[in-house]
Formats: structure tokens, C-alpha cells, sequence
């Protein structure tokens, strides 16, 4: 049978994978838990330094939550998959549980993706909101002190005036240098988003591999009782039938040796 290439199991034996099944979903199911740990961590230290550094202008308080959230579900869910996977004939509904989860992290990933996208289509206004009325004067002098510029659009424009380059009054505006700041900041978000996103992929392909060979396991088993359940029936009608044919005979015998 087709199952017997995946896995190696007894007719009553307790389901055993080959180790290339345990492997992949064991590695893909650990990465997919990594990138939850690295949420984690991640969302961790921008909570503690995010009064300091330029990160802040990406990195807002809704999206560490986010991130600090998606970390705990993805670590749960991962777990739920193992836990699944240590007896897969006794808890297909966990196993179905993770690939369903994983799917819905897909779609949560890819769609924060696009949300980032489409708040970068109008980042000049954006921005330069931010800087007059949200940001931090300590932000503020970072962006000027390493861009070396004033203000947003110039020396007028909100600057930090205790800053060196506000010295000059015919110095040019951050907005150049913020925009630079956040496209590259963003790149970065955005390759580490979709690298998640094919991870994954990864585990719920993976997870779907070991659902179907279980469920082949399932009906393997299901079908070989019931071949052995109609043999013993069969065996049972065969030994009732020779058993009446004999007492049939036995008093044929007997009469004919009265005679």
C-alpha cells in the first residue's frame, strides 16, 4: 500500500513516522516557533528603547503590541502542532487545529504587509505630521544631528533649535533624510515579514503532509479490521456448518451398525 512508503507500523502498533516525515515537520514547525520567540524578543527591546531611537517612527506602540502578540500565538500554536504530532491518531484535532491557526498567521502576515504598503503611498504628509505634533524633541535632534539638517522642510519648519546644523539659516529640511531612514527601515520590515510569511507556508504544507498520512494510517487500519473481522466471521460460519454436518453423520453411523 501507498502508506507503507511513509510509515513503518504494525497492524496493531501505535502509529510510528519515518524519520524524513519527523524531520520536516519537526524543522519546519521549530522555525515557525523561532520566528514567534523572535517576535518576541524583538517587540521586547523596541518597548524599552523606543523613547530614544529613530525606530520609533516605524516601530508605534499598536505595532509592538501587535508583534508582542502575534509572538505568543505563533509559540501556542506551534506547540499545538507538536503536541499533535506525538500521537497523531489520537489528536487529529489538533493537528487540524495548527494548520488551520497557521493559515489564519498567513493571512494576519501578508495583511499587515499590504497595510504598511499602502501607508507608505502618502508618507510625506505622514511624516511630516509626526514630526510637528507626535514626535520627540530626542528624535527630532537624532534625525537632524545625523542627517545634518532643521526642521522638517527647513530651519522654520519645527525644528530643535539647539541643534548644530540649525545654525545656519539657509540649511535644508529632514524630510529627506527621514524618508531615506524609513524606506530602508521598511525594506527591512518588509523582507523579514515575507520571510515569515513563506515559513510559514512551510509548516502548514508540512502540517498538511502529516495530517493526510495520518489519515491514510486511519483508514489502513479501519479497512484491515474489517478484513480481519469478516475472516473471523467467515471462520466462525465455516466451524458452526462442519460441526453440524458432523452430528449429521455421527448418527447415520450409528444407525446403520444397529442394522
Amino acid at each position: 500500500m501507498a502508506i507503507s512508503r511513509a510509515i513503518d507500523v504494525s497492524p496493531n502498533s501505535p502509529m510510528k513516522l519515518k524519520l524524513s516525515i519527523k524531520l520536516s515537520f519537526g524543522i519546519f514547525t521549530g522555525i515557525y516557533m523561532a520566528t514567534g520567540i523572535s517576535a518576541l524578543v524583538v517587540g521586547g527591546y523596541f518597548l524599552g528603547t523606543k523613547k530614544y531611537t529613530r525606530q520609533t517612527i516605524i516601530v508605534t506602540d499598536n505595532v509592538l503590541r501587535s508583534l508582542l502578540a502575534a509572538g505568543v500565538y505563533i509559540i501556542l500554536n506551534a506547540f499545538v502542532g507538536i503536541a499533535g504530532a506525538l500521537s497523531p491518531l489520537k489528536r487529529k484535532n489538533m493537528i487540524v487545529a495548527f494548520i488551520w491557526l497557521v493559515f489564519i498567521a498567513i493571512l494576519v502576515e501578508t495583511g499587515v504587509g499590504i497595510w504598511l504598503w499602502i501607508r507608505t503611498l502618502d508618507i510625506n504628509d505622514l511624516y511630516g505630521h509626526n514630526w510637528r505634533n507626535l514626535w520627540s524633541d530626542s528624535i527630532k535632534r537624532e534625525f537632524q544631528d545625523q542627517g545634518t539638517c532643521c526642521g522638517y522642510l527647513g530651519p522654520n519648519d519645527s525644528p530643535i533649535s539647539d541643534s548644530e546644523y540649525c545654525k545656519n539659516p539657509n540649511a535644508y529640511g529632514c524630510m529627506i533624510a527621514v524618508q531615506q531612514y524609513a524606506q530602508n527601515y521598511l525594506g527591512y520590515i518588509y523582507t523579514c515579514l515575507f520571510s515569515f510569511v513563506f515559513i510559514d507556508i512551510a509548516a502548514l504544507l508540512s502540517g498538511m503532509v502529516l495530517l493526510v498520512i495520518r489519515n491514510d494510517e486511519e483508514r489502513w487500519r479501519w479497512s484491515r479490521a474489517n478484513a480481519i473481522f469478516k475472516s473471523m466471521k467467515k471462520l466462525k460460519s465455516s466451524a458452526t456448518l462442519n460441526g453440524d454436518m458432523q452430528e449429521y453423520r455421527i448418527p447415520s453411523a450409528n444407525s446403520s451398525e444397529k442394522r
